[in-house]
């Protein structure tokens, strides 16, 4: 399972991370996932049971790769890995 993580550089922060391939696509859809509910505008969030049902998991799982994440990325790194996506659904 450790050979599926790939060791990505970040220029945002100078340091290379560990990114496995759950990660990016929980990162793609979130990307590809509009946003709902009453307040969807508003508050701009997508359910993790959505986001979940997409991935074929529960949204206790979804929950764990969010806060994952947030631990082991800063901001600029998130939204370099974002950018990656992007570029890849080109």
């Amino acid at each position: 399972m450790s050979n599926r993580k790939k060791l990505k550089y970040l220029e945002s922060s100078g340091r290379a991370r560990k990114v496995t391939p759950r990660m990016m696509e929980y990162i793609g859809w979130v990307i590809d996932t509009p946003l709902e509910g009453k307040y969807a505008k508003t508050k701009g969030y997508v359910t993790d049971k959505t986001i979940g049902e997409k991935m074929s998991v529960t949204a206790g799982r979804v929950g764990m790769y969010r806060n994952a994440l947030a631990e082991r990325f800063t901001k600029g790194e998130i939204l370099e890995l974002y950018e990656e996506v992007m570029k890849e659904a080109v």
